[in-house]
């Protein structure tokens, strides 16, 4: 067990007890001391918890579309407002240059959702930072699957690996071809292989 892990379960974040997520990002985390952390998706502040026991000194924002101002505790702050709508998230955005060294979607999970946030918010990370679209396996899943949505989120994915445009009718073209050119690669884990419903969640590095 990696000690991302320990301190997930200790914390009390479904990245740990449940979906694993934190045995794949242990390996991402190790490489910063206090890095720049915006999370969409606050729950009930076990992930935001564990980044402030993990790292040293790290500088998180949050997101969420309910008011989590009852966990503020002065170490990180929080943006109340919907991942589906750009406005919303500009509120994230400290000025057009601020970057960020990790950013999560641990949000609502829809395809809109999803690809409207990935979308916006692969221009605020840092040359070398990581973007992680947690949940994948709600691709799989049709409560999650909007009904103007043409392609799910995990095959957005796939389709950006294989360098193919189309790949989300959320993103305009344009930005989908910036999108190519950002992108160094994407992993995307499972918990079990042969089921993909359940627990999956991707690493997109940003070059």
């Amino acid at each position: 067990m990696k000690r991302l892990t320990e301190i997930g379960i200790e914390t009390n974040t479904d990245k740990a007890v449940y979906h694993q997520f934190t045995e794949v990002y242990d390996d991402i985390f190790s490489q910063y001391d206090s890095p720049r952390i915006l999370e969409i998706g606050v729950y009930d502040f076990g992930s935001i918890e564990m980044y402030q026991k993990y790292f040293k000194e790290p500088y998180i924002v949050a997101m969420d579309i309910e008011d989590k101002t009852q966990y503020l505790d002065g170490n990180w702050k929080f943006i109340q407002g919907d991942q589906s709508v750009i406005g919303d998230l500009k509120k994230c955005i400290d000025g057009e240059t601020e970057k960020f060294d990790i950013i999560l979607d641990d949000g609502g999970h829809t395809m809109k959702q999803q690809q409207v946030s990935f979308g916006f918010l692969i221009d605020y990370i840092k040359p070398g930072g990581y973007y992680i679209l947690e949940d994948l396996h709600t691709s799989f899943r049709p409560d999650y699957i909007d009904s103007d949505c043409e392609v799910t989120s995990y095959n957005m994915l796939v389709s950006i690996n294989n360098q193919k445009l189309n790949f989300s009718n959320y993103i305009d073209i344009e930005q989908q071809k910036h999108v190519l050119n950002k992108i160094d690669n994407i992993k995307i884990w499972a918990k079990y292989t042969d089921y993909l419903a359940e627990s999956v969640t991707s690493i997109i590095k940003i070059k």
